[in-house]
């Protein structure tokens, strides 16, 4: 989504409202697929006066994703704030600039900076979620598996466990 920033180009200083809503492609963060649906922007912008636009705004959207325990659909709010700064020219001393051609800024990029910044590391369906059994991959929220039965522990670490039961020093 593009946005009109001539009236601000033309009258540095003056500080201009707006709302807009932008589409967010789906994107792969920390090896699962996350899509952010209904972006919604407000904010304010206004020309610094040496042909720079600086945009305050609030991102709400939804991120779609996939529970980090049992790998199952889940939607979270996420809310986040934009301070961006545009130019015309790009500048290796400033990496967080956005540039912009014309008398209009692009928001997508922006936006999504600010929304997976605030992404949580870990998302799960449920606080409770019980995940996958890490032999068959039974989703232990659905039904159980006798895997684990006797707690016997197969797992590559599973020889260290004596270890550190047993050992006082640990």
């Amino acid at each position: 989504m593009a946005l009109d920033v001539g009236k601000a180009l033309k009258n540095p200083g003056q500080v201009y409202p707006f709302q807009s809503s932008v589409e967010l492609e789906e994107m792969e963060v920390l090896s699962d697929p996350v899509h952010f649906t209904n972006v919604n922007l407000e904010g304010e912008f206004f020309c610094t006066g040496d042909h720079r636009v600086s945009l305050r705004a609030d991102a709400r959207a939804v991120a779609e994703t996939r529970c980090s325990r049992c790998l199952e659909p889940v939607q979270v709010p996420v809310e986040a704030q934009i301070d961006a700064l545009y130019a015309r020219e790009s500048d290796p001393d400033d990496p967080d600039l956005y540039t912009f051609e014309g008398n209009a800024i692009e928001l997508t990029d922006a936006a999504r900076d600010a929304l997976l910044l605030e992404l949580p590391l870990q998302i799960f369906c449920k606080p409770d979620c019980k995940g996958l059994c890490p032999v068959c991959g039974t989703n232990l929220n659905h039904s159980t598996c006798s895997c684990q039965e006797g707690n016997v522990a197969t797992g590559p670490f599973s020889a260290l466990k004596d270890y550190v039961l047993n050992n006082e020093e640990v």
